[in-house]
């Protein structure tokens, strides 16, 4: 396709415009250099760098500086001052040579100010470096005043600092008091809404209120209009304001050294009104000593979103053609952050990626570029609220006329360009793709074969590669022979390149060889897997060409495969969140080779299938599995296990065993995903064999589903394990800055410890959808759990919620971890799929509020407050444990309230009468700040005090309990937490062991801990208590807490301990499942039907009482029904008038001879009182047939 007048092609690097050049249609890739044999490109490394980009130089001009430092007892001995390079958001880029924490860059001298160090600017090696940052401190020593300070080349050559002040000072501060009585501020903003934006003063603060007559001050509600101060001037480019703050003169009285004020919005101000502060999170103050004055009148800067104050006209915009500042709202629509409308702006595009874009000169190593306009409409409202969380700037258009030419260029690398009329580089960035992408290639939303499906002996592959320049598909035959090479076609409505071939079958593997422009790297040829892999070779190097509906990839039964039907309402719930290694390493009953693997649940006499067998045939529902598709962290070969030595329960010689072998070794979670679609093959009995891991996959669901259990999934979208050019990166490698959710300049974001994706984004939303029918379809999975599920959109959620459905035929339960937190907390980016958020929609979210008030404290505690921060469960003001806590009666009583909002579905309308009396909607009572009651449908929560992360509810009540605490009461304790939750309304979710008193050795985060620390043992001999000190590197801080803890043998459960547990537990499983009153189906069932006994500032607050009333409700099987929940070391007696004179009974599993709790046996209720009897540390249910 030729551009004509559209691209202007550029070959000259003169600071004006260049002569044309002959130039490559973006149509078309550029012809690559070098053989395009099979060998040479499919037994390549995982990338080939074929052009690389050119050194742009991104960083601004290196200067000398000198650094001025005043001490007033004038010691300054060893100080000295570490310096980092840093780029123009004040990142850390390199090193200062030389310079390291123990070894800061010495002073160069002392004069009559202080000790000085010279910063040499020939130091300054990386090419993006604008300034440096510092701190000054002894070696090895904190800093004065402990912050991390910045200064850039642009801003001078001198700077001076004092001892416990942290302002950054551009003359001597020492000069003696400034001369001064206004300060002129400047004001620039890129969206030019001044008027909706104004100043908070006050008395006091440093302002001559005198100068300001008629002025509203210290009213935050109704700041001072910018236009209502004085000699307020708008800029001629209109970019830019200015105002006077009249200020009390220093020279009066010394003291006076600077000025306060906020800049915040009017009311009328439509993004927060008069919160909205700017980007600050503190009072604006000016220094004047910072300040360049004449005539008494000092001059400051202020940027739009930039919370600092400048002495000198900011000079922010930079030119890099390595981050990405820019962002694509549309097939035709740009907007570019901070960044003004004043000059041209131009899409500079390089098939091989040779752009160099610096400052005050043209660009060169371009092919072409197209020139954009300023838009002079507004961004439809639906644009502008995908793209609500990019900042304010200019708003650019590409040309009708042009916009033929743009998926061509989007196979490029594209620079975007402001520049001034003589063609000088004002600015320069890249630009974010996915609104583009999505918007040219919404077609492909549709496609239904991505990845491969074989059909009549037609093997078709798929790959959606927009941005890629050629694909091909490289094969390799089970058979033998070399690699195959063909070429794949692209199809420019869906983005997606296709083949067919008869070449390759099932057995054979495939990857593709994708090239493709890599920002701030070049054009390369990545060999990669495909992201909709059902299978792959040993540690994922190849992807399996397979069927899955064909019978060799089957076990045998497979089609007659049918899930228990336990659950008919996602109420029914009662889960089991198990890890497929834990399950069997160390189960002697499974055949050796079997062990850690999948098919170690098919062995139907094996010790651990016996034990799931008769928690489902308690109640059990649900086995929740840790993530069993295809991860990066365990060798899928010739992984190891670690010797442990025979040390002491509190040394530290078996973690550093652990240690050793940790990259090694074949224990891990799993939440690092490398290919979604695929089973872990390190869970396989042969990893090199792609149909084994599919076979045996499926044979665990069927054993499962045979045991009376279904089977639930723990999924892992919010992240991947690698991006960019890393060898485990797939989808970043295929359609680079795509699937990955990216910040302000281009970087990915990692808020979820890893790699964020962006399922915000089309096809990466498709990825997870598609992902999770194949999973409900093809493994007959029955509900899903997801992981870190608020960086998700509650849109796209509710749409896999549904397609997954109708694809299933059948209801497919979703729960997930709706922590609000990261760059897409409070709705930053989208609704998320969020605690807050999802009402209405069925999924369910975990709730933090009654697990924590258990347990005590939470999962970040450290030091001490591990054992002050006791909870309802272990003590709290009633069984102090001497650490110092002393915890009034009215936090046991809050606690007890947060747990009756669990017990009651953490339903917003359920109305409960707190400790204070107040009888308030559950949405009316306030948990750090967000509502303890949150959602509409007791499906929406679930309810636990244990899963894998922090540690074990054992581990939390061996901080907690006394230490004189009897194994009996630990045990006791343990049940009680069950209890609560096998009681609370909702979804019930226990941690694999909690009924067999499940200790990691106190490891609060055992992901990486092995096999040592994460022990299962299904003969109930060991609770894996005190097996030596935790990992270190998640631990090591807590040791001195955790040691004599560990060495304490009387906190070691004896196998009849363990046995009992078990037993009690599965009786609360058989209690939960006798009565739908336990597992209500709507908001409305439980506000009629559940009420709380023994509430208000009167209350025994040591014991939890509800009643239940199941008169005409189906399946409820009794009248009525009252649990008592006494977490007490000592018996209670609690009269409720309410319920006398009714034939209250033991619930049947008590009364049952093989009933484990005898103690729960030997409660009683007297009908002539009310009065219920409940024994110390004992849950107990009464019932009327």
């Amino acid at each position: 396709m030729c551009l004509a007048g559209c691209d202007e092609p550029l070959a000259a690097t003169s600071g004006k415009a260049a002569t044309p050049a002959a130039s490559i249609a973006p149509s078309q890739p550029v012809p690559t250099a070098g053989p395009t044999d099979a060998a040479t490109i499919c037994e390549a490394p995982h990338a080939t760098v074929l052009v690389p980009v050119p050194a742009n130089g991104d960083g601004g001009v290196a200067v000398d500086v000198r650094v001025r430092y005043h001490r007033p007892d004038g010691a300054y001995g060893d100080w000295g001052l570490h310096v980092w390079q840093v780029d123009a958001d004040g990142r850390y880029l390199a090193d200062y040579p030389g310079v390291n924490w123990d070894a800061p860059l010495p002073r160069s001298g002392i004069d009559d100010y202080g000790a000085y160090f010279d910063i040499e600017a020939a130091a300054f090696t990386h090419p993006g470096a604008v300034g440096f940052g510092f701190i000054v401190h002894p070696p090895g020593q904190a800093g004065d005043p402990g912050v991390d300070r910045s200064w850039r080349f642009a801003d001078g050559r001198e700077l001076w600092l004092r001892s416990g002040d942290a302002t950054v000072y551009t003359r001597n501060p020492l000069a003696g008091s400034a001369d001064i009585d206004t300060v002129r501020v400047h004001y620039r903003r890129y969206d030019n809404a001044y008027r909706h934006w104004g100043l908070h003063l006050w008395d006091g603060s440093g302002i001559d209120v005198a100068r300001l007559p008629g002025l509203a001050l210290g009213d935050w509600n109704n700041p001072v209009p910018l236009s209502a101060m004085p000699n307020y001037a708008v800029s001629e480019d209109g970019a830019e304001v200015a105002f006077d703050l009249p200020v009390l003169n220093p020279r009066d009285d010394a003291a006076r050294t600077h000025v306060d004020f906020v800049l915040h919005g009017l009311s009328s101000n439509p993004d927060g009104g008069v919160d909205n502060k700017d980007g600050w999170t503190s009072d604006i103050r000016i220094v004047f000593s910072a300040l360049s004055i004449a005539d008494r009148r000092g001059q400051a800067w202020l940027v739009q979103q930039e919370p600092r104050v400048f002495a000198l006209p900011p000079d922010i915009a930079r030119a890099s053609t390595t981050d990405a500042r820019a962002y694509w709202l549309s097939e035709r629509l740009l907007r570019w952050p901070r960044t003004d409308t004043s000059g041209r702006f131009r899409l500079y595009h390089s098939a091989t990626g040779q752009v160099v874009a610096r400052k005050g000169v043209a660009i060169a190593g371009a092919d072409g570029a197209l020139d954009l306009q300023v838009a002079q409409h507004e961004v439809p409202a639906d644009v502008a609220e995908r793209f609500r969380w990019v900042g304010a700037g200019a708003v650019l258009e590409v040309p009708a006329d042009q916009l033929d030419s743009l998926p061509g260029l989007m196979r490029r690398q594209l620079v975007l360009v402001q520049e001034d009329e003589e063609g000088r580089v004002l600015g320069a960035t890249t630009t974010q793709l996915p609104g583009y992408l999505d918007a040219r290639y919404a077609a492909a939303d549709g496609l239904d074969d991505l990845g491969v499906t074989l059909d009549r002996g037609q093997a078709r592959f798929r790959l959606w590669a927009p941005t890629a320049q050629r694909v091909w598909l490289c094969g390799e035959r089970a058979r033998g022979g070399g690699p195959l090479l063909e070429p794949m076609q692209f199809d420019p409505v869906t983005g997606s390149w296709s083949l067919a071939t008869r070449a390759l079958r099932a057995g054979d593997h495939y990857r593709y060889a994708v090239e493709v422009f890599v920002r701030g790297v070049g054009l390369v040829r990545n060999l990669v897997t495909d992201p909709y892999s059902i299978s792959l070779d040993a540690d994922s190097q190849r992807s399996y060409v397979g069927d899955l509906s064909s019978p060799t990839l089957m076990p045998p039964g497979w089609a007659r495969d049918r899930s228990p039907d336990a659950v008919r309402a996602q109420e029914d719930m009662s889960i089991y969140e198990l890890h497929v290694r834990d399950f069997s390493i160390n189960d002697a009953s499974v055949r050796a080779p079997l062990r850690g693997k999948y098919l170690a649940f098919a062995q139907y006499n094996g010790d651990g299938l016996r034990h799931l067998r008769a928690l489902a045939q308690a109640g059990l529902t649900d086995v929740h599995l840790l993530p069993a598709y295809d991860f990066a962290s365990v060798p899928e070969t010739g992984c190891t296990t670690p010797d442990i030595p025979d040390a002491a329960p509190d040394s530290d010689a078996q973690q550093a065993a652990v240690a050793a072998t940790r990259a090694s070794d074949c224990f891990n979670w799993g939440y690092d995903p490398w290919h979604f679609n695929a089973p872990e093959g390190s869970y396989a009995s042969d990893a090199r064999d792609g149909a084994a891991r599919v076979r045996e996959f499926r044979a665990m669901v069927m054993a499962l589903h045979a045991a009376g259990l279904r089977v639930g999934m723990d999924v892992v979208y919010n992240h991947t394990s690698a991006s960019g050019q890393d060898a485990r990166s797939v989808l970043d490698r295929i359609v680079p800055g795509y699937y990955h959710r990216l910040d302000a300049q281009g970087g990915i974001e990692r808020s979820t410890c890893c790699e964020n994706t962006a399922t915000e984004h089309l096809m990466m939303g498709k990825l997870m959808i598609d992902s999770v029918k194949l999973w409900a379809t093809q493994y007959h999975v029955d509900s899903f759990r997801f992981d870190l599920m608020g960086h998700q959109p509650r849109e796209v959620m509710v749409r896999l919620q549904d397609e997954v459905n109708a694809a299933a035929g059948r209801p497919v339960q979703l729960i997930g971890e709706g922590w609000n937190f990261g760059e897409v907390a409070n709705g930053a980016r989208f609704v998320q799929a969020s605690q807050l958020s999802l009402n209405g929609t069925g999924i369910g979210t975990f709730s933090d509020r009654a697990r924590d008030h258990a347990r005590g404290g939470s999962g970040f505690d450290n030091g001490i407050d591990l054992l002050r921060n006791q909870g309802f469960l272990n003590g709290l003001h009633y069984d102090d444990n001497g650490s110092g806590g002393n915890h009034p009666r009215s936090a046991l009583m809050w606690s007890g309230d947060i747990i009756k909002v669990g017990l009651a579905g953490s339903i917003r309308s359920y109305r409960l009468t707190t400790h204070w009396d107040a009888t308030l909607p559950l949405e009316q009572i306030d948990y750090n700040g967000q509502p303890a009651g949150y959602v509409v449908d007791p499906q929406e929560v679930v309810n636990y005090v244990d899963n894998h992360d922090n540690p074990t509810l054992f581990d939390a009540n061996v901080y907690k309990l006394p230490r004189t605490t009897s194994r009996e009461d630990r045990a006791r304790v343990q049940v009680l937490g069950a209890a609560i939750t096998a009681f609370s309304q909702g979804v019930a979710y226990f941690h694999a062991g909690i009924d067999t008193l499940r200790s990691k050795s106190l490891d609060r985060n055992s992901y990486d801990s092995g096999d040592w620390f994460n022990a299962l043992d299904w003969t109930y001999q060991s609770n894996n208590f005190g097996v030596g000190l935790p990992m270190q590197s998640d631990n090591g801080d807590n040791w001195p807490v955790m040691a004599p803890l560990l060495a304490d043998p009387s906190i070691v459960p004896m196998p009849a301990d363990i046995r009992w547990t078990r037993d009690a537990f599965r009786d609360l499983l058989r209690i939960r499942a006798s009565s739908t009153l336990l597992r209500m189906r709507t908001a409305d069932d439980i506000e009629q039907r559940l009420r709380f006994h023994n509430t208000g500032s009167a209350q025994e607050p040591t014991v939890l009482v509800a009643h239940l009333d199941g008169r005409g409700y189906p399946g409820a099987n009794f009248r009525e029904l009252v649990y008592l929940v006494n977490v007490d070391k000592r018996a209670h007696a609690l009269p409720i008038a309410a319920e006398a004179e009714k034939g209250y009974r033991l619930h049947p599993v008590h009364r049952a001879r093989d009933a484990a709790d005898r103690r729960a046996a030997a409660a009683r209720y007297d009908r002539g009182s009310g009065t219920f009897h409940v024994p110390a540390r004992t849950a107990v249910v009464f019932v009327v047939p």
